[in-house]
């Protein structure tokens, strides 16, 4: 299959006061037709930042794109003026974000909301849209639809709001989603659901994938590839097999570690010392140095390159120098 989305070299910064800050620094994916990648890692890692750069709904003052690309079906979505951008955005390519209590509008209906996508680009008419708006509540399973549709979001629980946000989001038949935590700040038992919806929606539909969290569980179960990011960085990539069974990078290591275990005691979680570095704060060296069990006076001097190992994982770490040989995937 080949790749509906390659990101290549991306580099993406923010200016404040003076300061350039790197959020998203050199960061290459790619991902395949059919295909759910997970991006994962903690908060300022660069995970939404990336996502917002491919959806081109960064801040229009303060941020820009500085460097590389970002294809499309082999066609660059930066070159794309703001109506063409706009043609893509909520029809073939559709994001769930990850408030929708604030992503949603609060003085629009919910039928409201969901009619405006497919009014737009598919040119329904009012009658036409509100029926589709109903069967698509329905696809969510959302009961009651048919009064659903009149209400507000304020009116509709934590879960019921994320079930209308995949709704709107897959109201034109995208055929990539990007799903930004989209089981934050919900119980269990609706994550289940909303798991269980976007695979059933990704089975039937055939759209693919990008999911963005910070929950390991979640990766194992919904994913196929996974991409670690840390500092602006990709620091690991794999299938989701390999990942867990042999992570490669002691970031993606001390992430495993830290997943609670059945047996375990609760009272001693382990956990990474220290935080995520401000982007721009590392002028040079591993951004993981700082927090690394292995930490070499090399990692402190030099930032190591991407290696490519056995069964095509990867991993930005000098203690995979030697395994990998000279085969290495770029800076």
């Amino acid at each position: 299959m080949g790749n509906l989305l390659e990101i290549q070299g991306l580099k993406t910064y923010f200016y404040s006061d003076g300061r350039v800050i790197p959020a998203v620094d050199g960061v290459d994916i790619s991902l395949r037709k059919g295909e759910t990648l997970g991006i994962v890692g903690e908060s300022g890692s660069g995970k939404s930042v990336t996502s917002l750069s491919v959806m081109r709904l960064l801040p229009k003052t303060g941020s820009r794109i500085e460097d590389g690309q970002i294809l499309y079906k082999g066609n660059s979505l930066l070159q794309l003026s703001e109506n063409e951008m706009r043609d893509i955005r909520g029809n073939e390519i559709a994001m769930i974000f990850q408030e929708p209590m604030t992503s949603l509008n609060p003085v629009y209906t919910v039928g409201q909301q969901l009619t405006e996508t497919v009014m737009l680009h598919r040119g329904y008419s009012k009658k036409e849209a509100r029926e589709h708006a109903i069967e698509m509540l329905k696809k969510v399973h959302i009961p009651r639809a048919e009064k659903i549709v009149d209400e507000y979001p304020h009116q509709l629980s934590g879960g019921m709001r994320q079930r209308v946000m995949i709704a709107m989001a897959m109201s034109c038949d995208p055929e990539l989603l990007i799903a930004d935590e989209p089981t934050t700040a919900l119980d269990v038992t609706i994550q289940a659901q909303i798991l269980d919806l976007m695979r059933e929606l990704r089975n039937t539909q055939g759209t693919s994938i990008l999911l963005i969290t910070h929950d390991l569980g979640v990766v194992a179960e919904m994913c196929d590839r996974v991409v670690v990011m840390y500092a602006g960085q990709v620091v690991e990539q794999a299938d989701v097999f390999t990942l867990f069974e042999r992570p490669s990078h002691p970031y993606t290591q001390g992430l495993m570690k830290s997943m609670p275990k059945v047996d375990q005691d609760l009272d001693r979680l382990d956990s990474i010392p220290g935080n995520v570095p401000l982007p721009g704060t590392i002028k040079q060296g591993c951004r993981f140095a700082s927090r690394c069990p292995f930490v070499e006076e090399k990692c402190l001097a030099e930032e190591p390159p991407l290696y490519t190992l056995q069964d095509g994982q990867q991993s930005r770490c000098w203690l995979h120098a030697d395994a990998a040989g000279k085969e290495v995937a770029g800076a």
